[in-house]
């Protein structure tokens, strides 16, 4: 296993971790004592907000793909339908042969990140849509559901920890595919 690899795929478990996390059953004994009953039971009863995490999480598994991308010297052709770059979709489509639900997962990949880390918590206004970016999955109050199970109505995309779980898988057998 290449150092480049190793490195990718253990930025992408300890994102898909947070899972983990979100799912431990002292977790859950925190909610069970420390919620009112006339609150959801959830861990964002206790001020976690989950799906921005989640969400921020989608970003990191985005950037260990981009870093990986890099070390690996891929080149940087100009996406057909985004116009940029850096779009990881084309980056790896040039690189190598990726499954069809690789290559969904990325074009996802690179719209969620786009709503996550430079919008407010996936909530799409009229700057993510407008100038001269184009999205690959997400149109303006659009519905559209995601080869992970999430669905964006349009406008706002909420994410589970299955969701981000989905991400990752996708992340790890994108890495060593292309190894």
């Amino acid at each position: 296993m290449s150092a480049n690899m190793s490195l990718a795929l253990n930025q992408i478990d300890r994102i898909a971790l947070l899972c983990e996390f979100l799912t431990h059953p002292e977790i859950q004994t925190a909610i069970d004592r420390s919620v009112p009953v006339t609150m959801p039971h959830d861990i964002g009863s206790l001020g976690f907000d989950t799906h921005l995490w989640i969400g921020l999480g989608t970003v990191g598994l985005w950037s260990a793909l981009d870093a990986f991308a890099d070390r690996a010297n891929f080149t940087k052709p100009k996406c057909q339908t985004c116009d940029r770059s850096t779009c990881l979709w084309s980056r790896f489509s040039a690189a190598g042969t990726i499954y069809p639900a690789q290559a969904l997962a990325l074009k996802e990949l690179e719209d969620v990140r786009h709503l996550f880390a430079h919008n407010y918590a996936g909530q799409a206004d009229a700057m993510y849509f407008g100038g001269r970016w184009k999205r690959h999955v997400f149109s303006s109050s659009v519905r559209v559901s995601l080869s992970s199970g999430a669905v964006f109505d349009g406008a706002y995309l909420a994410l589970s920890a299955a969701h981000l779980r989905y991400y990752a898988d996708q992340s790890r057998q994108i890495v060593r595919s292309l190894s």
